[in-house]
């Protein structure tokens, strides 16, 4: 006869499983219902100035088949295939959705529908108790890091897609005794989502804790070393030089100036540790909580799956704080793809109690996360509306594709603060000419629109400029 105690057990547990399937179930009609009334009219556009690159990457893939940037600052691409600062990795993977699917102002928003649902996936098909499957999902459909950039052109629910991938290569990997075909697939995932974000290489920092004893440990340091110089040595020739002010230090490391460059690390380091704690993000506070958490039941349990994801997430800290700038949206961003990892292992641990006052802090924030996603659709909405009362702007742009030259690539300098439409006029923009070959734009900052017209359209050298969009004539010699 069974102990009437587990019997009572059981029961709780029945219950708890039931709550949570009803709190996931509850957030994801939400989504769904929001998901729906966003892209049905397919009236949905850029809202924010820094989704034009990932807008404009898909556009030139999709109309030139190329992977060039399309667009630079300062004429600054790549060394080696003329890529902006994030390599070529956006431009083949929103330009092949848009290949596949054709254009729609929607596109990406459908797309990062489908990466959420995927991750959803992933978690539920993982090995673990459905309690603490169940509480992962349930936290991810109410957190603002994974719904709220469903709805925005940015590409973190690729990252979190990547994370999903990569979470569960670890689970399998960690419970099946280390198995080489599994840890070769990871290492494979890790070097190829590299293409799009390079910080992704240190999840390579997961293979530390295999082997038994530290000689069999040396090969997986010498992989995870190898591997962040090879991302090193890949930004060097393959990305632009980096916008984020605190990554110019590397230029230090390319030159071998080691001693500026350590101290320099330090200092940025120090710098940006001191302004975490007045960073007040509700979203970098729950990762910190999540990693404290998180050590804390490596260090009751000694569980290797623990300790990797540990691993992963101070490398990632660190490195940002090291070479980025701790900005609330910035720095969010780049974070993001920690939560599900983190929250994989949190669940996990030895203090059930534990993942259920995680759970509550998300809970808490339930209702402000709502309206900030209805805030997002809502700008994004407006921008289209926006784009509709500016169509003869948009027309007039469109005419560049009927004046340059067809068959050849084609550079044109302009600055796109001289227009009244904002800071998403980029993306009113044609991207590959009548012929299918791409167009690429280079700027100067120019913010004062009394800044002398040699300035904002000041030559660097760097390209060759074939064009000058300007809103008046501009004599070539003054600014050649």
């Amino acid at each position: 006869m069974k102990n009437p105690l587990n019997i009572l057990l059981d029961y709780q547990k029945e219950i708890r499983i039931c709550v949570l399937a009803l709190i996931a179930l509850i957030a994801f009609i939400t989504l769904a219902i929001e998901f729906r009334e966003a892209v049905r009219d397919d009236q949905y556009f850029l809202a924010n100035e820094d989704e034009t690159i990932y807008y404009g990457s898909a556009q030139v893939f999709a109309g030139s088949g190329s992977l060039q940037a399309e667009s630079c600052n300062f004429e600054d691409v790549s060394k080696v295939g003329k890529f902006n600062w994030y390599g070529p990795g956006y431009n083949a993977v929103y330009g092949s959705v848009q290949l596949l699917f054709g254009h729609s102002w929607s596109l990406f928003i459908r797309f990062h529908f489908v990466l959420a649902l995927l991750v959803i996936l992933l978690v539920l098909i993982m090995p673990d108790h459905w309690e603490n499957k169940l509480m992962v999902v349930t936290v991810l459909l109410i957190s603002e890091t994974f719904t709220t950039y469903i709805f925005s052109y940015f590409p973190e629910l690729l990252h979190f897609f990547f994370s999903g991938v990569l979470m569960f290569l670890l689970v399998l990997i960690y419970g099946k005794n280390e198995k080489r075909s599994l840890i070769y697939l990871y290492i494979a995932a890790v070097f190829l989502f590299t293409l799009c974000r390079v910080t992704t290489i240190f999840w390579l920092a997961a293979l530390l804790p295999m082997g038994q004893n530290w000689k069999k440990r040396v090969p997986f340091l010498l992989i995870f070393v190898f591997g962040v110089a090879i991302a090193i040595v890949y930004m060097k020739i393959f990305t632009a030089p980096p916008f984020a002010p605190q990554m110019f230090k590397l230029e230090e490391l390319y030159s071998f100036n080691l001693g500026s460059f350590f101290i320099n690390t330090i200092s940025a380091t120090w710098d940006n540790a001191k302004q975490i704690a007045m960073l007040n993000s509700v979203q970098v506070n729950f990762l910190l909580v999540l990693m404290v958490i998180v050590a804390v039941n490596y260090f009751k349990s000694r569980d290797k799956l623990q300790l990797s994801v540990l691993l992963i997430a101070l490398c990632l800290f660190g490195v940002l704080m090291a070479y980025y700038v701790v900005d609330r949206f910035f720095f969010v961003k780049q974070t993001a793809m920690l939560l599900p990892c983190l929250l994989v292992v949190a669940v996990r641990g030895p203090f059930p109690w534990i993942k259920w006052v995680v759970l509550l802090g998300f809970i808490y924030f339930w209702i402000p996360v709502n309206k900030d996603r209805a805030d997002v659709i809502n700008d994004h909405k407006l921008a289209y509306q926006k784009l509709i009362e500016n169509k003869p702007l948009q027309d007039a742009f469109q005419q560049i594709r009927e004046v340059v030259v067809p068959d050849e690539d084609v550079v044109i300098l302009w600055c796109y603060h001289e227009y009244d439409y904002g800071n998403t006029a980029q993306a009113l923009l044609p991207y590959s000419t009548t012929g299918d070959h791409p167009i690429m734009y280079t700027t100067n900052f120019a913010y004062d629109p009394q800044t002398p017209l040699d300035v904002r359209f000041k030559f660097h050298h760097k390209l060759k400029i074939d064009y000058i969009l300007s809103r008046q004539p501009i004599p070539w010699n003054m600014v050649k």
